[in-house]
């Protein structure tokens, strides 16, 4: 009997509570104006590497034929590269196919093709005409495009998710005059940068003449920028 004396008050009492925590949550709540923000930011950068793809490849009726034009090409190339100065290259590709080639009297016969691609990285970008015209003097077949990028991408990329999240707080800002509304919090944010490589399209298609070791004058090329994009979408609380 003295238990329940005191039960009914104390659930009275929690019942109280409740209901009292959930008028202010919902309050509170009311008090918030809940605002989705997508702002996007995109930033040029000078470049500092430029990358190379130099491919050496031969076509023979012999396999062994093939595969030693291919190598001893590919070896001038490498030595020729060895003379620059801020380069590395590394072999990126090797590969062996069999052809069927239409000879003059409409047979086919079965040849070989051997190719060897090495990727070249320098931070001169001033000697790129010069490294072009030299590898193709030493037997290059296809030059595949030049890239450009940063050399460290990372650091740049967090240099503009800074400057824009810096543009998102003064949108923001703006927003709360117009509410208005006397403070905001940044609750959620999504961010996806993407960094843009600029690829310059510099072609030199495979020839059956190709790689006999021809001098041809140093192109003329003109670094592009590299331009990192990056997006936004923020959730703001507005109080």
């Amino acid at each position: 009997m003295i238990k329940r004396k005191y039960l009914y008050p104390t659930l009275i009492l929690l019942l109280g509570l409740l209901i009292f925590t959930q008028v202010g949550f919902a309050e509170k709540t009311e008090d918030v104006t809940k605002v989705n923000i997508s702002h996007n930011i995109q930033r040029s950068f000078k470049p500092e590497v430029a990358n190379i793809n130099v491919e050496v490849w031969s076509l023979e009726k012999e396999l062994e034929d093939a595969y030693t034009k291919t190598t001893e090409s590919m070896n001038e190339v490498t030595a020729s590269l060895d003379d620059f100065d801020d380069l590395t290259y590394s072999t990126t590709s090797f590969s062996v196919n069999q052809r069927y080639v239409e000879e003059e009297d409409d047979k086919r016969e079965l040849y070989y093709e051997v190719s060897t691609m090495v990727k070249v990285e320098t931070t001169n970008l001033d000697q790129l005409g010069t490294v072009i015209q030299d590898v193709i003097s030493k037997g290059a077949t296809n030059i595949r495009g030049i890239s450009y990028g940063l050399t460290n991408p990372e650091k740049a990329k967090n240099q503009v998710i800074k400057e824009g999240i810096a543009e998102l707080k003064t949108k923001a800002d703006v927003i709360k005059e117009s509410l208005p509304k006397e403070s905001f919090e940044i609750k959620k944010i999504d961010i996806n940068d993407h960094y843009n490589i600029y690829n310059y399209n510099y072609g030199m298609m495979r020839t059956e003449s190709a790689g006999a070791g021809q001098s041809l004058p140093a192109p003329e090329i003109s670094p592009q920028n590299v331009n990192i994009n990056v997006n936004f979408n923020v959730e703001i609380w507005y109080k």
